[in-house]
């Protein structure tokens, strides 16, 4: 106990010491953690959108009134066959009709021109797939020879450009958060690795004579590395004020504006995810702060 205590005392004073550069390597540090948690946020309020949306978009697909029974059955049997597939609903004509008639878009003397009796509606098939990318699989299945000449219409085209867009949105805000996330992760870990490396530096008489008199590698070794561990406790600690204070305030000032849609879907994400979001920070940033104070006192005892 009294050794750890010496190595957390020598610790701290050493990040006192070194005020301007701790606060730098913190900020950075800070910096690179609050780009991860903003990340990380967006990337889960990004899924629970896309999560949504897959259960609205779906492909419908219209078959000729030749069509018979049997083969919308069969495209039914194939298509659930496949993973690829989630549900798949079959619309008889009577219930395009009860579908129809529910249409608040449709007027009233238009509903009346369809009936049981006259129902010109066709049969179809309502398709969801696993995940919005598996759309254009799914609608070669219903393209092939097989099928082809039995389908009257598909939705599929009318909704292509939609799931299209949502896709690369998708993909866009992934690969941007990402490449700005590992960006100051690399910054942050060149300024910690240099904050380690001159507070080496400005106490190499300390070190030396620490040794002399006999002390422990580890002894010597462990207030830097315990110096990292603080970097990233306290970048964490910064970076989740941050993010909670942009959340209150997204909150608070958002509702009523253009902003108050992204604050209903992203804030119940933060508060349900919140522990995970600190944890993933928190580990990124030890990871960041242990390395680089590894890194630097492995190159040091080299030189």
């Amino acid at each position: 106990m009294v050794k750890i205590k010496r190595i957390l005392k020598m610790a701290s004073l050493d990040f006192i010491r070194n005020g301007w550069l701790s606060l730098t390597a913190t900020l950075i540090t800070t910096l690179a953690i609050l780009t991860v948690g903003v990340f990380l946020l967006l990337f889960l309020s990004t899924n629970r959108v896309v999560g949504e949306l897959k259960d609205k978009i779906d492909i419908v697909v219209n078959f000729k009134d030749s069509a018979s029974e049997q083969i919308v059955q069969r495209l039914k049997t194939e298509l659930l066959s496949r993973d690829q597939v989630k549900s798949v609903r079959y619309i008889s004509k009577e219930d395009a009709l009860e579908e129809f008639k529910s249409r608040r878009s449709v007027k009233a003397e238009v509903r009346q021109l369809v009936t049981p009796e006259d129902n010109p509606l066709p049969r179809g098939l309502q398709i969801q797939s696993v995940d919005l990318g598996e759309y254009d699989y799914v609608s070669s299945l219903i393209k092939s020879p097989a099928y082809a000449s039995f389908i009257d219409s598909s939705s599929y085209d009318d909704n292509k450009q939609v799931i299209e867009n949502i896709n690369s949105s998708t993909k866009l805000v992934q690969r941007l958060g990402l490449g700005l996330s590992l960006f100051f992760i690399i910054v942050a870990t060149m300024v910690v690795f240099n904050t380690v490396k001159m507070a080496v530096v400005f106490r190499s008489k300390e070190i030396e004579i620490m040794r002399l008199v006999g002390a422990s590698e580890a002894f010597v070794k462990y207030p830097f590395l315990i110096e990292g561990c603080m970097y990233a406790v306290l970048s964490v600690i910064v970076s989740t004020g941050a993010i909670f204070l942009a959340v209150y305030l997204l909150q608070t000032l958002g509702s009523g504006t253009v902003f108050d849609q992204f604050a209903q879907r992203m804030i119940p994400v933060y508060f349900e995810e919140f522990w995970f979001i600190i944890l993933v920070q928190l580990v990124i940033s030890l990871v960041i702060g242990l390395g680089a104070s590894y890194m630097s006192l492995r190159r040091n005892a080299n030189s």
